[in-house]
């Protein structure tokens, strides 16, 4: 395995140990792992695997915080390093083949690839699963890819607990016998019999009844049913994954819901993020959701193929608090209303997602403060991935406007990349190094 070792503190015997081991040193950008020897853990991790070794003492809060900013493992100089870093770097080189995304599930971000990975991981495991995000993130979508990769044999039943009454949900989801209440008319096996053999699906599932939801850790610890009116118990094999996009750990922190079927739901939790944090899949999805009006709509008078520069400036800009499914709202509406021609314009836009892009006044704020707040209160907030982002748009978007050019996008970026300096456009290629942009 190739790695990179960065700092001081390793000797020449434990560099060929690791050697005899099978690792072979290369530089930092071409390596699979880098490691850290250090007495501290670095102050700018990096997003690839890495390992830090450390020069004085190990303690616990030592490991932690480099756990916290991204560490696979903590090590200790010893006799015994050469071995076990061997076998960190081994659990590394693990991956999980991906599956073919869903149609309209576009994975060009990194944070949309981590989530697929995650989905990936918990495929493979019987556990129950925890989607979790924002409303039009693609909660369901998520869940059927999970499902599909799962290999089970049977159906996926989506089940909305928002939108069953709160005196029938019992019944749809346990099933009933013929007069066990009025209206019972008929045998029903319900929807979690349905999912035998496969997932069921709870989407909004923190708006199940508190009564409901003891009967339900019952069901879900035993799989283990009986229908209304019926004390016959039958065992039925489902997996479960549900879906919110509230915080269960305060909703059970001020008793809205039981802190049993939150521990139960959440064994694996995957988080699906914001498309304000996916803003490299813009392009993709932009096309992917043009081709899927003109399927839905195939009478369409003329058919748009393509989105003008600026008008995808103003989308990548926009923060989409409605996140993908906003998205694709604006541009069905937007598609609506256009008359002709083969391009999406900036015209063709609403109003509010053009006014919320930056203009040419340098005084205009280019974040939207009150997504801000929002994620700053879930405790969503990674302020360092939020600049990085800002950084990496304006410099794609400079760069495209320069026609691929260094030198004038440096000049388009204000105070970035200008000053005496001979070459005005080192910093952008600098930035674009670290944003692996050429």
């Amino acid at each position: 395995m190739d790695i990179a070792i960065l700092g001081a503190g390793l000797g020449r015997l434990q560099r060929r140990a690791l050697a005899s081991a099978g690792f072979r040193e290369v530089s930092p950008d071409r390596a699979a792992v880098r490691i850290y020897v250090s007495p501290k853990p670095p102050a700018r991790p990096p997003k690839a695997p890495w390992i830090w070794i450390a020069t004085r003492d190990l303690d616990g809060p030592a490991a932690s915080t480099a756990v916290l900013a991204g560490a696979y493992d903590a090590l200790a100089l010893g006799p015994e390093l050469p071995q076990t870093l061997a076998r960190r770097c081994a659990e590394l080189s693990i991956t999980v083949e991906p599956g073919t995304p869903p149609l309209g599930f576009v994975t060009r971000s990194a944070a949309a690839k981590r989530a697929l990975a995650d989905l990936d991981r918990a495929a493979h495991t019987s556990m129950a699963v925890l989607i979790t995000g924002e409303t039009g993130t693609g909660k369901e979508l998520a869940a059927r890819y999970l499902h599909a990769r799962s290999g089970r044999r049977g159906e996926l039943v989506p089940i909305n607990c928002a939108a069953i009454p709160n005196e029938l949900i019992e019944g749809e989801l346990f099933g009933y016998v013929r007069g066990a209440f009025s209206g019972a008319v008929n045998d029903y096996d319900g929807l979690i019999q349905a999912a035998a053999g496969g997932t069921v699906f709870l989407d909004e599932v923190d708006d199940t009844p508190k009564t409901l939801q003891i009967k339900l850790l019952r069901v879900l610890e035993d799989h283990v049913l009986s229908r209304l009116g019926e004390n016959a118990p039958r065992e039925v094999d489902f997996r479960i994954v549900a879906a919110t996009n509230r915080d269960l750990e305060e909703l059970v922190a001020r008793d809205e819901f039981g802190a049993d079927l939150y521990q139960r739901l959440a064994i694996l939790q995957v988080e699906l993020p914001p498309l304000r944090d996916r803003r490299d899949d813009l392009p993709e999805l932009v096309g992917h959701l043009i081709e899927r009006f003109y399927r839905e709509d195939p009478v369409a008078p003329h058919r748009v193929t393509a989105i003008t520069p600026p008008a995808l400036a103003a989308l990548v800009r926009y923060p989409w608090p409605g996140n993908v499914r906003e998205l694709r709202n604006v541009l069905f509406h937007a598609l609506v209303r256009k008359l002709g021609g083969s391009e999406l314009l900036l015209s063709d836009l609403p109003e509010y997602v053009v006014r919320g892009a930056p203009g040419n006044d340098a005084s205009m704020m280019v974040f939207d403060r009150a997504a801000l707040a929002k994620m700053i209160e879930n405790g969503h907030m990674n302020l360092r991935a939020t600049r990085d982002q800002l950084e990496r748009a304006a410099l794609e978007l400079a760069l495209a406007k320069a026609g691929g050019s260094p030198a004038r996008a440096a000049r388009l970026l204000g105070e970035v990349g200008r000053g005496a300096a001979r070459d005005p456009g080192g910093t952008v290629r600098a930035m674009m190094r670290r944003h692996g942009l050429g």
